[in-house]
């Protein structure tokens, strides 16, 4: 599989982590939702390491 497949697969999945962490911090409970969001900044740097890598030449 292509490396920046999986980059876009993780940055999808970042986003969709982030706004459902948002929706739980604002409406429902703030610290599920900090979880949540920490969960997708890990998701995050995982993105970000292989972009810095720079793999895909």
């Amino acid at each position: 599989m292509n490396i920046k497949v999986i980059r876009n697969w993780l940055n999808i999945i970042f986003m969709l982590g982030a706004i459902v962490g948002l929706c739980f911090y604002f409406f429902s409970s703030r610290e599920t939702g900090i979880y949540i969001i920490l969960c997708a900044m890990v998701v995050k740097f995982c993105e970000s390491s292989l972009r810095m890598m720079n793999i895909e030449r």
